[in-house]
């Protein structure tokens, strides 16, 4: 059943999206400093997220700052904190409503218009998902592009690129994206009511017939003065 294989083919890309899009959250690789820093941080590795800054020595051993107070932060990282949060809660949640949504899912078995309306639901949730990913990945590689050519970063000693979780939060963007167009595409199968054209009364046929002719006799009366002649 090529329907149902699609199907499966959109909860494998469902999950894999999902995956990433909660890699890409919690992971710290945001920005991680790169050749032009300082030639004095050779032996200093540094990254940054959205939940902290870390920086690892020469000697393996390595320190991490969590954000502080979110009065205390920047407004782009707050933006994109709330960002990547709603599009991973809707990431999960698509995911269990696809499962859901399935042709081969013993869950509303034989209601498939339901299970079709579920799958568009599914395809709106990976929809904004795909959208919100993008939108923080793209934000954030702009402020990190924007220090990086700035001239009072120049005189730092760390200077950030693009680290790796962009480049996983473009792929998982676009992955969710994905999803959602195939979930529009393969929303499974009609039910059998919406196959059928709608129902026309049409009069049945019948064949009128002429009336018979009958034709009646009557006998001629005799006039009563005939008797007399």
């Amino acid at each position: 059943n090529l329907g149902m294989y699609g199907q499966i083919l959109i909860f494998v890309l469902a999950f894999v999206s999902t995956s990433l899009i909660t890699t890409t959250t919690v992971w710290n690789q945001w920005a991680v400093n790169g050749p032009t820093s300082s030639s004095v941080l050779t032996a200093i590795w540094a990254w940054r997220g959205i939940w902290g800054d870390c920086m690892q020595m020469y000697g393996g051993q390595y320190q991490c700052e969590e954000m502080q107070s979110m009065l205390n932060e920047k407004g782009y990282i707050l933006a994109i904190r709330a960002m990547m949060c709603i599009a991973l809660s809707l990431s999960v949640i698509g995911c269990f409503v696809t499962l859901i949504g399935m042709e081969c899912s013993k869950l509303l078995d034989g209601n498939l218009s339901a299970k079709r309306n579920l799958m568009r639901i599914s395809g709106v949730l990976f929809l904004v998902a795909g959208v919100l990913t993008l939108a923080s990945v793209s934000w954030y590689t702009g402020v990190v592009v924007e220090d990086f050519f700035s001239v009072f970063t120049q005189d730092n000693m760390i200077i950030y690129e693009m680290g790796a979780a962009l480049y996983l939060g473009f792929v998982s963007s676009a992955l969710a994206l994905l999803t959602a167009i195939l979930c529009f595409c393969m929303p499974g199968p009609k039910p059998e009511d919406e196959d059928s054209p709608p129902y026309k009364y049409t009069p049945t046929g019948y064949t009128v017939r002429e009336p018979y002719e009958t034709k009646v006799q009557i006998p001629k009366s005799k006039d009563k003065y005939s008797e007399y002649v």
